[in-house]
C-alpha cells in the first residue's frame, strides 16, 4: 500500500515537473533527493564536490555555482530576465570561490612558515583577502535579499489569487 502511494506521488510530481505552464512549479524549488534540486520547473541544481551544476532546460546550458543560495539567486534573475545582474551574481560567486582557495593556500604558508617577517607578510595577505571577502559577500547578499522579495512577493500574489477562487 505504502508503495503504491509512493508512485503516485512520483507520477503526480513528474507530472507537474513536466507541466511548462504550471504556475506553482514556476514558483518552487523541490528537493529530489540530497543533492539534487528542481528550480522553478526549469533548473536542475545537482552537488558535486563542492559547488552546484546548474543545468538549464531550455538550452542545454550549464552553470556552476559554489552554493545552492547562488544558484538559486541566479535563477530568480534568470526568472526576471536580468542578464546583467546574473552576469554579476556569476562572477561574484566566482571571485568568492577563488579568494577561498587563495585564502586556504595562505593559511597553509603561514601556519608551516618559521620567518616572522615572512608571517607577517601573510598575516597582511589574509587580512586583506577576508577585506575583499566581506565585500563580495555584502554585494552577493543584495542580489540573495533582492531575490528573496521578488519570490515572496511571487507566493504572497499566487496565495491571493487561491484565495480569490474559493
Amino acid at each position: 500500500m505504502k508503495k503504491n502511494k509512493q508512485i503516485k506521488v512520483e507520477k503526480f510530481l513528474e507530472n507537474q515537473i513536466l507541466d511548462k505552464n504550471n504556475k506553482t512549479m514556476n514558483m518552487i524549488v523541490l528537493p529530489i533527493d540530497s543533492n539534487s534540486y528542481i528550480l522553478f520547473g526549469k533548473y536542475a541544481a545537482l552537488k558535486k564536490d563542492n559547488h552546484y551544476r546548474l543545468l538549464i532546460d531550455d538550452n542545454d546550458q550549464e552553470k556552476i555555482f559554489s552554493t545552492l543560495k547562488t544558484a538559486v539567486t541566479w535563477c530568480v534573475f534568470k526568472e526576471l530576465k536580468k542578464a546583467m545582474e546574473c552576469k554579476n551574481i556569476e562572477q561574484l560567486d566566482f571571485k568568492l570561490s577563488s579568494l577561498e582557495i587563495d585564502l586556504l593556500q595562505k593559511s597553509k604558508i603561514l601556519n608551516s612558515t618559521k620567518d616572522d617577517k615572512f608571517r607577517d607578510i601573510y598575516v597582511t595577505k589574509i587580512e586583506e583577502d577576508n577585506l575583499k571577502k566581506k565585500i563580495l559577500l555584502k554585494q552577493l547578499n543584495r542580489y540573495i535579499n533582492i531575490s528573496k522579495e521578488w519570490q515572496t512577493k511571487k507566493f504572497n500574489t499566487a496565495n491571493l489569487a487561491r484565495k480569490d477562487k474559493y
